[in-house]
């Protein structure tokens, strides 16, 4: 209140000072035509030309009312705001795709602004400020395009952009936000995939990927390999969480896992693979071999036979016999004969274990069959060179099982 008292009593003196300026020189205005004259002062004239530009606005105004012009104003001024704005949008979406990040989020923005639709144009200038590092601008313009009501289009557009700038955890919060609004939208769910990949969050992954409605065109084989390899990480890191507690309850929970899975992926031998050498390596060897032993047959892959070998069974004569009757089959593997060589080491069969590893290396020069030979001659004492290749291949980081040696 005290405010406005202020300013009134300074327009009061304001006033009274210029109407004593007024009285002291109130100049004079002369207009004349041929021998016509007409003198006034100053502010009498520019009282009159200020009333005679009042009436004329109102008789312009009448004239469009009656004659129906204010509507085709109206309508030249819209098409021309879109012209300008189509003009824009143009322009700026060619420099955003030549990176002309600032003259091209300047003139979407422009478009924006003159557009009755300006969604677009606030999502393409959102775009252009993120790339060119401008994120405050960049979110300013995705707000103002919520505003406009499409807020599933802006979500979408605002987690790309955080991909885009490889924000990944704040993308992958946003899109399961989105993703409880819109459980049928896949475009939500394959950019969250994205996210989570990026995140190397596989358990999520594998439960995400089978809700997937309908692939992209030509995406099949990639996002079959990308379900494979998301099990294939949450079966490992089972494996190594709960082998360096409780072996046997890592055994359990692989199994619960490996059970939970559709048929269709336990049935795949890449899969049965990994499951197996997981077993392996927190000590349900008995298992893995018995998996391994009804799939080979089936469906004959490296993988499974290279771990068949490494499976430590308490009935290794059975394993061998069951390995050597696949030679009929496959008489010219050296995972095979790798595979048999390690087999003969467990049931202590030296010889004939060196015999295998030396098949194999005559059709493959593999490093773990070299590796398993060179142990196996340096056991033997064949010489000071076997045991110095030993230690020279300790330094390639070559994993071999733990079996019985002489």
């Amino acid at each position: 209140m005290k405010r406005y008292l202020l300013f009134f009593l300074i327009l009061l003196v304001l006033g009274a000072g210029l109407g004593v300026w007024l009285l002291r020189d109130p100049g004079y205005v002369l207009v004349s035509r041929g021998f016509t004259s007409i003198e006034m002062s100053l502010w009498l004239a520019v009282l009159g030309w200020l009333v005679s530009l009042v009436v004329a606005m109102l008789l312009i105004s009448l004239l469009f009312q009656v004659l129906g012009m204010g509507e085709w104003w109206a309508r030249w001024q819209g098409l021309r705001r879109q012209g300008s704005s189509a003009k824009a949008l143009q322009e700026g979406s060619l420099a955003l795709e030549l990176g002309d990040w600032k003259r091209a989020e300047r003139l979407l923005f422009n478009a924006a602004r003159l557009s009755p639709q300006p969604l677009p144009a606030y999502l393409a200038a959102a775009r252009a400020a993120a790339r060119g590092q401008a994120f405050d601008r960049a979110d300013q313009y995705l707000l103002l395009a919520e505003e406009q009501g499409n807020r599933l289009a802006v979500g979408l557009a605002r987690a790309r952009l955080l991909l885009e700038g490889g924000r990944w955890e704040q993308a992958s919060i946003l899109l399961a936000r989105l993703q409880d609004s819109h459980r049928k939208d896949d475009h939500i769910l394959l950019l969250r995939i994205e996210a989570l990949i990026r995140l190397q969050k596989w358990g999520e992954l594998s439960e995400l990927l089978p809700t997937l409605q309908k692939l992209p065109e030509g995406e099949q084989g990639r996002f079959e390999a990308l379900e494979k390899h998301a099990h294939r990480e949450v079966m490992r890191w089972v494996a190594l969480a709960g082998g360096r507690v409780d072996r046997p309850y890592a055994i359990k929970k692989l199994r619960k896992y490996w059970e939970g899975l559709p048929r269709r992926l336990r049935n795949d031998a890449e899969l049965i693979a990994v499951y197996a050498d997981e077993l392996v390596r927190v000590g349900g060897d008995d298992e893995a071999e018995a998996l391994l032993a009804e799939a080979l047959p089936q469906q004959w892959t490296n993988a499974g036979i290279e771990v068949y070998g490494r499976a430590r069974s308490t009935r290794p004569d059975q394993a061998l016999a069951r390995a050597q009757a696949w030679k009929m089959a496959h008489p010219h593997n050296p995972a095979l004969l790798l595979a048999l060589g390690r087999l003969q080491l467990q049931n202590r069969h030296w010889q004939e274990a060196r015999d295998y590893f030396e098949a194999s290396l005559a059709l493959h020069q593999s490093p773990e069959a070299h590796a398993e030979l060179i142990r196996l001659l340096a056991r033997l004492d064949e010489g000071e060179a076997g045991r110095q290749v030993v230690e020279s291949m300790a330094t390639q980081n070559t994993r071999l099982p733990d079996l019985p040696l002489p």
